[in-house]
């Protein structure tokens, strides 16, 4: 019985380890394309949707926490929701102005960067807009956003401008050292932010203190990372950087030290990216397995 225990037991701890497996799907929009590609977490791409789809100059990407996609529609002033299936419905189609990067806070509401008219939309569950922040709070053709740990909105303004926005929406500057038309935002693991400068090809790290120095791309000392107009910027659940190139067209993987590989390519207009790193329904399955496996040769209780 003890030998039956013990495999049980050590087939229990490997499900276990297997049901924390994340999938890692990695959705990347592509402008006037109008299609979103979606690839795997060993680099296999595969169209998810195309205008027939509803899409129109697809833009910010964000993965809500059912798993549904959010996409912003430059082209129609629209936000729209698709599930698994690529099959999309308007989530959204009022006071949007060019809506480009989207961002979900820690409470399932959805914040849009309206490029066309400077201001930062939320919508909650129910599909209700309201305004969170507009230009005399700085924004400036803003375009990507991201929340910290604490719910604080970082948004990245067009004319080299981050900004920080509290949760009752009063904005403060946090970093213009070294930004050159920034784009795309996320944080890692440890709270520090990453901008992508589409201006000069290169990546920047900012501690929380507003703290910037080169991560990657084109430098004068160093050229370690095929980074090539980037816009897109997001972190998989193993602290992996992808960065989206609307330059050639590429998704870029770099590491901690900021030297890069290619991920995928022959995307077009690579432009914004979103990762959904929810675990796989199979993962639950295998940790039920794993429970009942430990159940059944468990050596009985002797009273």
């Amino acid at each position: 019985m003890k030998v039956s225990f013990t495999i049980a037991f050590t087939g229990f701890v490997l499900l276990l380890s297997l049901s924390q497996a994340y999938g890692d799907t990695l959705y990347v929009s592509t402008g006037n394309l109008n299609t979103i590609y979606k690839i795997d977490s060993s680099g296999n791409e595969s169209v998810f949707a195309t205008a027939s789809s509803g899409l129109n100059d697809p833009s910010g990407l964000a993965v809500g926490s059912s798993g549904n996609l959010y996409v912003s529609n430059e082209g129609n002033d629209t936000i729209e929701e698709f599930g698994a299936n690529g099959v999309g419905t308007v989530f959204a189609n009022t006071a949007l102005a060019l809506p480009s990067s989207l961002a979900f806070d820690s409470s399932g509401n959805l914040y849009v960067a309206n490029a066309g008219n400077n201001t930062i939309e939320e919508f909650n569950s129910s599909r209700t807009g309201s305004v969170f922040a507009s230009a005399a709070s700085g924004l400036s053709n803003p375009g990507g956003l991201a929340f910290d740990s604490t719910g604080n909105l970082y948004v990245a303004n067009y004319n080299n401008t981050i900004l920080k926005f509290n949760t009752n929406g009063v904005a403060s500057a946090f970093a213009s050292s070294g930004l050159k038309n920034p784009a795309g935002l996320a944080f890692d693991a440890s709270g520090d932010l990453y901008v992508a400068n589409y201006g000069n090809n290169t990546i920047y790290k900012f501690d929380p203190s507003g703290d910037g120095s080169f991560f990657a791309g084109t430098h004068t000392a160093l050229t370690n990372s095929g980074v090539s107009f980037p816009i897109g910027l997001a972190f998989d659940s193993s602290g992996n950087l992808y960065v989206a190139n609307h330059g050639d067209g590429s998704v870029e993987e770099e590491n901690s030290s900021g030297i890069g590989s290619v991920f995928a390519s022959g995307l077009g207009n690579a432009a914004y990216l979103a990762i959904d790193d929810i675990p796989e329904p199979s993962s639950f399955l295998l940790l039920g397995l794993g429970a009942m496996t430990l159940c059944l040769f468990r050596k009985p209780h002797r009273a």
